[in-house]
């Protein structure tokens, strides 16, 4: 196991005193180590695969931690569209679901991390709210009164032979008339019921 590790430790070695020749003259800080790393393990597809699953990744239903693991793990695949922590806050918070988001909108935030621990506290407070609940007793209000206004309508007429209403209002041709004031029921045009 030793041999296996020093050998890979001088290619590891080799490699990254090929990339400081390279970059003759340049400061090179983490970013840039992690960049030629990526671009020397990681082939094209992969990395384009995992931009694409960067750029489509909301929080959806992931409590916060979850989604800021994913968005930490991805970000190195998408630093091109991030290129600042304020550009990245600002793509963090755009993909937090919508209760969230529109609590911290108003705030500014200096990392991805500070952000993280709004929303946090948030959902904390989100899931230990109990959700509001109809008492019974107000259903069963609600549904006696839906009764009674069934209940309390006045009857309507009652029909009589031939489908007219008895006593109330009597058919005259196409219009309906109150029975008592142009007298007694007949037939209309010759047609019976």
């Amino acid at each position: 196991m030793d041999s296996v590790t020093q050998l890979l430790i001088e290619i590891a070695h080799i490699w990254w005193e090929t990339i400081k020749e390279r970059r003759l003259g340049e400061a090179l800080r983490w970013r840039d180590f992690r960049e030629e790393f990526e671009e020397r393990c990681y082939s094209r597809e992969h990395r384009r695969e995992k931009e694409h699953e960067f750029l489509d990744l909301r929080q959806r239903d992931l409590i916060v931690l979850e989604y800021e693991r994913r968005f930490q793990n991805l970000i190195a695949f998408a630093s091109t569209y991030l290129p600042t922590e304020r550009h990245r806050v600002k793509r963090f918070c755009d993909e937090l679901r919508q209760e969230l988001r529109m609590i911290l909108i108003a705030m500014q935030f200096q990392s991805v991390r500070e952000l993280v621990w709004a929303p946090q506290g948030m959902e904390r407070v989100i899931k230990n709210t109990p959700k509001p609940v109809v008492e019974q007793s107000q259903v069963m209000r609600a549904k006696r009164k839906d009764f009674e206004f069934f209940i309390e309508r006045p009857p309507l007429p009652k029909k009589g032979k031939c489908g007219q209403s008895s006593g109330q209002f009597q058919r005259r041709g196409g219009i309906f008339t109150p029975g008592g004031s142009l007298g007694g029921s007949r037939q209309v045009s010759g047609r019976g019921c």
